[in-house]
């Protein structure tokens, strides 16, 4: 009998230490959007230190800790956490997208074209994707690849005035001036 009582106590402690780090997670994805990275990346490395959360919740919380790292700048943490969601949940594409813009934003730009051609793969219908790895390219001086992976963002989302004026500037690059004052005029037009 007592042997059945600790075994219900432990299990008992320890969904009140998982659900304490789902209200951590929680919590911080509303300082995320309240803009309070700070906080968001104390609740995501406290819902992470209770160790009692399921794979699919740790990944979410190192993919949130690491988006709340990007917008504080700091990049390695960022990538070092997009990874450890990665293990967890190897086919998260918003994961190797995020960490992709953590890469490009490093200028390790055939690391973020590798996250995002990743990504695509996983999920071939998100614009996010194309249009991230068009900037890979376009910082890569591939203009060709760019426009394509515009051009793919434009199929998923036609009112993506960004993948307009990108494109643009990448025809712009080409010397495919038409088509360069074309996409930038549409670009122009959708703004307004």
């Amino acid at each position: 009998m007592k042997r059945a009582l600790a075994v219900l106590v432990l299990v008992l402690c320890a969904g009140a230490a998982r659900a304490d780090a789902l209200t951590d997670i929680d919590a911080a994805i509303s300082a995320a959007r309240a803009r309070d990275f700070g906080e968001a990346i104390r609740l995501y490395t406290s819902a992470l230190a209770t160790q009692n959360l399921k794979p699919f919740n740790q990944s979410v919380a190192y993919d949130g800790r690491g988006s709340a790292y990007y917008q504080e700048g700091r990049l390695d943490q960022a990538i070092a956490d997009y990874t450890a969601a990665l293990k967890l949940q190897p086919d998260c594409s918003r994961c190797l997208n995020d960490r992709g813009l953590a890469y490009d934003r490093k200028w390790q730009l055939d690391d973020a074209v590798a996250d995002f051609t990743d990504a695509i793969r996983l999920d071939p219908g998100e614009f996010d994707g194309y249009f991230n790895r068009g900037n890979a390219y376009y910082s890569k001086n591939d203009f060709d690849h760019a426009v394509e992976d515009y051009t793919a963002a434009i199929a998923i989302k036609a009112d993506c005035a960004a993948c307009y004026r990108n494109r643009g500037v990448a025809y712009q690059k080409l010397g495919q001036l038409d088509n360069a004052n074309e996409d930038l005029n549409t670009a122009d037009q959708m703004r307004h």
